[in-house]
């Protein structure tokens, strides 16, 4: 009886693709609390969780069980050969282990077994004030227990993200050289994502952005120098002052000494 009204769509401008919304690159993953700067015994499942992140004017929330460094490690290690371009393939997990600076124990398989479903279960949801999206950390993962290998298939957004970061492998030695240092190895991928610029380095934003809010802020302090000291001693970074107002200068290579215009880490 009634005549059907007719809607004529207006083409809008092409929709970008999910992964221009990681506006802060690689710091989403390693200079955010979506991996913790500790090691986690009892894991908790997270529903759309607020991830404190670099990232001014975008909002980033989490889902899935929670993570930590040992998970960040199970991440980069499997990401190494997606950046460099290879497909995809077979692994050993006993390999995986090794390169991670881990020793092969049937405990330690089952770790790393339940981080990477861990990572194939995580989802990030980005916004602003005009778009949304949702992207994985894992897109597939598929483990044969009987021979011991995995493949693993990180999500085409993570890959981008990566891709065009310089030498990421220096980060990975680094950080499974450390062993059980969670703030130490948290630490030495927020210096990646600085790039060798020599910035200042708010310790009380720093204890709420590796995910340490619940320590007391002169434990913290207590915690970090020393962190970062090691980091000297290794060679990573080139020098570390402490300043007055738990600000702390850091100076990524020799020959870039900071100065009160230097940049103030989030």
């Amino acid at each position: 009886m009634f005549a059907q009204e007719t809607f004529r769509v207006q083409e809008g401008p092409t929709l970008p693709y999910a992964r221009s919304m990681i506006d802060g690159g690689v710091s989403l993953f390693l200079a955010s609390d979506l991996f913790p700067a500790c090691s986690l015994r009892r894991r908790r499942h997270l529903e759309r969780a607020a991830l404190t992140i670099q990232t001014k004017g975008q909002v980033a929330l989490y889902s899935g069980e929670s993570l930590d460094q040992f998970d960040q490690d199970v991440f980069i290690a499997c990401l190494l050969g997606e950046v460099r371009g290879q497909r995809p393939a077979r692994r050993s997990m006993r390999e995986l282990l090794r390169t991670m600076g881990r020793r092969h124990t049937p405990e330690q398989m089952a770790r790393l077994e339940a981080s990477l479903f861990r990572l194939g279960s995580a989802r990030i949801e980005l916004g602003d004030t005009r778009f949304g999206c949702s992207i994985q950390l894992v897109e597939s993962v598929l483990v044969d227990r009987v021979y011991g290998a995995c493949r693993v298939q990180a999500s085409p957004e993570v890959k981008a993200a990566f891709r065009d970061v310089e030498d990421i492998e220096a980060l990975a030695r680094v950080r499974f050289s450390l062993g059980a240092r969670p703030l130490t190895k948290w630490l030495a991928g927020l210096v990646f994502v600085l790039g060798g610029q020599s910035c200042l380095l708010d310790l009380e934003r720093l204890r709420i952005l590796c995910g340490r809010e619940i320590i007391p802020p002169r434990v913290f302090a207590g915690q970090a120098l020393p962190a970062l000291s090691t980091l000297v001693d290794m060679g990573y970074i080139h020098r570390v002052g402490q300043l007055e107002q738990g600000r702390v200068t850091l100076e990524s290579r020799p020959g870039r000494s900071c100065s009160n215009e230097c940049q103030l880490v989030w």
